[in-house]
C-alpha cells in the first residue's frame, strides 16, 4: 500500500506584509505624481506655444496692412482685433511704429508689436523695411500737392478677404 506524500510545511510566512504593501504603494504614488507634474508642464508649454503662434499670425496681419499701404506715414498707430475678428482674439492688441530708416530717405522701418497674455504682459514683435515705390523726383513734385499721395488713413486696417 502506498501512502500519499506528506504536505510540505514551511515555517516562512507566505505573501506580503502590510508594511511591504504600504512602501510599494508609496513608491508607485511618487512615480505617478512625477508623471502628472511632467504632463502639466507639457500642457503649459503647448498653451504658450499656441499663444505665441497666434501673436505671430496677428503681427503678420498688421504688417500686411502696412505693406498694402505701400509706404505708410511716420508715426505710431495701435488697436485691437475686435473689428477684424469679432470675439476671436480678446486678449490681443497691436501697435505699429513707422520711422524713417535713418540711412535712405525713401525707406521706412515698420515695427509691429503684439501685446497678449495676462494684462498684456507678453509681446511679440516683427520689423520690416518698406521702400517708397514712387521715384524721388515724383515725390518732390507731389510734396507740393498732398492730394496725390495714396495710402489708407493712419490707424485703419483694411479687412482681409473672407
Amino acid at each position: 500500500m502506498t501512502r500519499a506524500p506528506a504536505p510540505i510545511v514551511s515555517n516562512s510566512p507566505s505573501g506580503f506584509t502590510l508594511l511591504e504593501v504600504m512602501v510599494s504603494i508609496a513608491i508607485l504614488g511618487m512615480g505617478l505624481l512625477a508623471l502628472l507634474s511632467l504632463h502639466h508642464q507639457s500642457m503649459q508649454s503647448v498653451i504658450a506655444a499656441q499663444d505665441e503662434t497666434r501673436a505671430a499670425m496677428l503681427a503678420q496681419v498688421v504688417m500686411s496692412d502696412a505693406e498694402l499701404q505701400r509706404y505708410p506715414d511716420d508715426g505710431v498707430t495701435h488697436g485691437d482685433f475686435h473689428e477684424l475678428y469679432p470675439n476671436k482674439y480678446p486678449n490681443y492688441s497691436w501697435q505699429r511704429i513707422v520711422t524713417e530708416s535713418g540711412i535712405f530717405p525713401d525707406v521706412r522701418k515698420v515695427r509691429v508689436i503684439i501685446y497678449y497674455g495676462p494684462n498684456a504682459s507678453r509681446t511679440f514683435a516683427i520689423s520690416e523695411f518698406l521702400h517708397n515705390p514712387i521715384p524721388p523726383e515724383e515725390m518732390q513734385q507731389m510734396q507740393g500737392n498732398p492730394a496725390q499721395q495714396g495710402g489708407a488713413p493712419t490707424g485703419q486696417m483694411s479687412r482681409p478677404p473672407q
